[in-house]
């Protein structure tokens, strides 16, 4: 397969030409692990979205967001990526139980667009994220993601706290 690129506006593009990485095959809690460093490494940190349809369940749900389907996680990195183009997420530990796998990323980036309410601020920071995942065989049904707020609000230079209407990514 190859990539497809779909990028913000302003943000350049990855090679068309470059091949997907290959999808670990099976349910083994280091193959769903791997499935998620692609997300975090390759979907976002890369803008590889093709690869939602090899991860992520066809009744895949998001329901902090209210998003569904592989097309719902191309949905929310459009956006993640609207607000910090230039998001590097490299994962930092994970742990694996049953069908859930919960990592811990670090996410560097400049914010250049609004997120979860916050007007852009222009600065680059490195700030801490954790995924919860949950897979029905080898593909993601679910899935949450949190950040500290109060931590992402501190580094990009927002002094205000207002709490946002939110209710997409």
């Amino acid at each position: 397969m190859r990539h497809r690129t779909q990028t913000p506006a302003g943000v350049p593009a990855e090679d068309p030409a470059r091949e997907l990485p290959e999808v670990p095959a099976g349910n083994t809690a280091e193959a769903r692990k791997k499935k998620i460093a692609l997300l975090f490494e390759r979907i976002i940190t890369h803008g590889d979205l093709d690869l939602a349809d090899e991860l992520f369940h066809e009744d895949f749900t998001w329901p902090q967001f209210g998003l569904r389907g592989p097309e719902g996680v191309r949905q929310w990195v459009r956006a993640f990526r609207t607000a910090f183009p230039d998001m590097v997420d490299r994962v930092v530990e994970q742990w694996a139980e049953g069908d859930t796998v919960i990592t811990r990323v670090e996410c560097t980036a400049t914010q250049l667009g609004p997120f979860r309410g916050l007007p852009p601020s222009g600065r680059r920071a490195t700030f801490a994220a954790l995924g919860i995942d949950r897979f029905r065989g080898d593909k993601v049904i679910e899935r949450s993601a949190h950040f500290d707020l109060a931590d992402l609000m501190r580094k990009y230079g927002h002094t205000e706290l207002r709490v946002p209407e939110v209710d997409r990514p």
